[in-house]
């Protein structure tokens, strides 16, 4: 049995008992007792559907049954010492059913986008061992914005292997109704570049669950919120449909009380994502067969670029990309791992349709197919997984971003889009070097970087630790046991 169905039990017990603490003073007792019989009978089908049968819980269950009818059949026999002995008797079934069942949580995971996955991973592992638990994991459809239609995507068949998914058409979130519900996108129709179906908008889902927990699906920025800053979901109307949010730090919880979330909706735990480059940095990655040549012995260079980097100063930033894939031909010893954003695409129809040829044929023909030769050390990276791009890069090429604030916990070398630290970061300055620095200018750099150069070692060291919560890969387990002690206190 589910814990919400227990619960619900054990609503009904009560409801029967402050019933009879007043039935013998009822005029006319019939509906009153009708109701009890129907509340006994609801409580009785429920435990004929147990794997086990509790058999002492139905056998109390049946005799207060029969009572009642006895009620309803002479009322003459209901009277104040009849009443009470019959709650004795209901208290005492609350007793046994309180021991005899031993309830699960039910417990759903309704991610979107498989490259978003891991900001629920770590979560669903602890779920999944529980043995107070049943978890399932339902990856929604969604859709794909432009600036003229909304393509549907569905990507449960690119999920890991080893997590189990059922398929949304086979699940009735109405009849189900889980004790706890993670998501990790709540913009519902307030997204631009996606969005979810609207049978899975925060807003219908609560209508289910007493217990709906927002993860979100990216590292929050190490640079602390202005007030009502638009990076952060708290300023959205949705918010007020989550029982919990998963905050990366405390940090971000002064934050979201500044601005008006209530305290205790707010939990600084940490970030799911960054469990995984904790724990891929303990063993071997596997990399694609065509990584592993152009790797090898070479300073691989990770650059990473957002989901909005092409939506303003377009041409500006085609100029700043090829810049940013010279690097591999600065030196023949340098590889350029490009990961775009997977909504890249989505962005650049949503904002701007006329370079999506430009960027086709630079990422078919020029980069894959190598065509002119310009680009024979670029890889372009559009898996799912980012773990393999972030273990084998010696340098990360990036700006403010999720890719960028997972890479701290691996303390290797950052060239930050900018020439200088933004105001408000709460990493060091003096823990990146700078791609617009016009002292040390970036392919000086990338001079240096192939010998051996890093002054700044020391510096990078404890970086994530200094912004987020559970940075040691213990996060996910951490959010589970938490919410869980929440639904079940």
């Amino acid at each position: 049995m589910f814990f919400k169905i227990k619960k619900r039990n054990l609503e009904l017990m009560d409801t029967i008992s402050e019933m009879l603490k007043v039935l013998s003073r009822l005029n006319d007792p019939m509906i009153a007792v009708s109701d009890c019989i129907a509340a006994t009978e609801i409580i009785l089908t429920q435990l004929n559907q147990e794997e086990t049968i509790p058999q002492k819980t139905i056998e109390h269950l049946k005799s207060i049954h029969a009572s009642f009818e006895e009620f309803s059949n002479n009322y003459s026999l209901i009277n104040e010492e009849s009443t009470k002995m019959l709650n004795d008797q209901v208290i005492f079934l609350k007793a046994i059913f309180d021991e005899e069942i031993k309830a699960k949580l039910n417990i759903v995971f309704f991610p979107y986008k498989a490259s978003m996955w891991d900001s629920m991973a770590t979560v669903y592992e602890a779920a999944a061992i529980d043995n107070d638990c049943i978890a399932r994991v339902i990856p929604i459809p969604y859709y794909e914005l432009s600036q003229d239609k909304a393509t549907p995507v569905y990507e449960g068949d690119r999920f890991p292997q080893g997590v189990p998914i059922t398929h949304y058409s086979q699940y009735a979130l109405e009849q189900d109704q889980p004790d706890i519900i993670f998501i990790h996108n709540i913009y519902d129709e307030y997204n631009t570049l996606t969005r979810v179906h609207e049978k899975y908008f925060s807003s219908n889902l609560k209508k289910f669950t007493d217990m709906l927990v927002y993860v979100p699906y990216h590292v929050s920025s190490f640079i602390s919120p202005k007030k009502g800053d638009r990076r952060m979901a708290y300023s959205l109307p949705t918010v007020g449909n989550v029982d919990k949010i998963i905050v990366a730090g405390d940090y971000l919880k002064t934050a979201a009380i500044r601005d008006g979330i209530p305290e205790e909706k707010i939990l600084a735990l940490g970030s799911p994502k960054l469990d995984a480059l904790v724990n891929a940095l303990k063993k071997d990655v596997s990399y694609p067969d065509e990584w592993k040549k152009k790797i090898e012995g070479k300073t691989v260079y990770l650059l990473n670029t957002g989901c909005m980097f092409f939506a303003t100063q377009t041409f500006l930033r085609i100029s700043n990309l090829a810049n940013f894939l010279n690097i591999a031909n600065i030196n023949k010893t340098n590889v350029v791992i490009w990961r775009p954003h997977p909504l890249t695409k989505a962005s650049i129809l949503k904002y701007t349709p006329h370079i999506m040829e430009y960027y086709n044929h630079l990422t078919e023909r020029f980069i894959k197919q190598k065509e002119f030769g310009v680009y024979n050390n670029i890889i372009l990276d559009e898996t799912d997984d980012y773990l393999p791009a972030l273990k084998a890069a010696d340098v990360l090429v990036s700006g403010d971003g999720s890719l960028l604030r997972s890479y701290l916990i691996a303390e290797k070398k950052v060239l930050f889009l900018d020439k200088e630290m933004p105001e408000g970061s709460l990493i060091p300055s003096d823990a990146f070097y700078y791609f617009y620095n016009e002292d040390e200018p970036w392919h000086e750099l990338v001079k240096k970087f192939s010998q051996g150069y890093d002054p700044l070692a020391e510096n990078r060291k404890g970086m994530a630790a200094k912004v987020y919560a559970n940075t040691d890969g213990t996060c996910g387990e951490k959010v589970y046991q938490t919410i869980k002690e929440c639904v079940l206190s």
